[in-house]
């Protein structure tokens, strides 16, 4: 059923916490574009709906495996140190 043209006019207030530092970086950047908070709410809401869903890919971060988890771990205080790329290279051959 579609809305009456009174409820497609209605305005909600929608309210969030968000950290002062990440308001004040979006919001010069919102001043740079020549909008107002509202508006890139507004923007963030109409893109949702046209998405049917977030308008941007959401991924967990990504996860070292164990070997990587290993090698940030591995003491290195004794490792080879090199001064001259052709015996870094060399090396690396062998």
């Amino acid at each position: 059923m579609s809305k009456s043209l009174k409820e497609k006019n209605e305005n909600k207030v929608v309210q969030a916490r968000i950290n002062k530092e990440l308001v004040d970086e979006a919001e010069d950047i919102f001043n740079d574009l020549g909008i107002d908070r509202s508006t890139a709410m507004r923007i963030f809401y109409q893109q949702v709906v046209w998405n049917n869903g977030l308008p941007f890919e959401m991924k967990r971060p990504e996860v070292p495996n164990e070997e990587t988890v290993k090698a940030f771990e591995e003491d290195l205080t004794n490792a080879k140190r090199y001064t001259d790329l052709d015996e870094l290279f060399k090396d690396l051959k062998e």
